[in-house]
């Protein structure tokens, strides 16, 4: 697949130089039309007349063909100015359809970080009030650290009656010479 770049100011500038060039090869066609397709014959013979007449007809069809090329060239100008103005309008509304789904995206993200930095702030006061108040940690969290600590002894209790039994039996034998 072929990648095209196309920049619609540089589209412009080159359909602006191209008229251009354009109208100043027509001002010297202008300029060259009157002496070259009236050749004067160089004698009075009959082979002056025609090598005269050979000229100017050439210079007829270079002249027919040079309006045609001018023709093409100012087509090619206008399509030039157009297709640059056509790319403005597709990047315009790229971007402002890019712009409509980042808007889509950002809104909740905004809503979540809003809510992210209220319960912040939310946590920070409470730590601060509680701070400011040791009496009430105490209060709050000793229920909760009460049945934590006996539920710890219970079990390091029962491990301790069923392994240390186990263990009893084991007697290390030490070999006397």
């Amino acid at each position: 697949m072929s990648a095209v770049i196309a920049t619609p100011g540089l589209m412009a500038q080159a359909a602006t130089d191209l008229a251009s060039i354009g109208s100043s090869l027509n001002a010297a066609h202008t300029v060259a039309a009157a002496p070259t397709l009236c050749v004067l014959p160089a004698a009075a013979d009959e082979v002056s007349a025609g090598i005269a007449h050979l000229f100017s007809g050439y210079a007829q069809d270079y002249h027919a063909l040079a309006g045609k090329a001018a023709a093409f060239q100012d087509q090619f100008v206008q399509h030039l100015t157009t297709g640059a103005g056509a790319y403005a309008t597709a990047e315009a509304a790229n971007v402002t359809s890019l712009l409509k789904s980042l808007t889509a995206t950002v809104a909740p993200v905004a809503a979540a970080t809003a809510a992210q930095n209220a319960l912040i702030d939310f946590f920070s006061n409470v730590a601060n009030f509680l701070e400011s108040n040791p009496i009430l940690i105490n209060l709050i969290f000793l229920p909760f650290a009460i049945p934590i600590i006996l539920t710890s002894i219970i079990i390091g209790a029962i491990i301790f009656i069923i392994f240390v039994p186990a263990l009893l039996p084991l007697r290390l034998v030490v070999p006397v010479n």
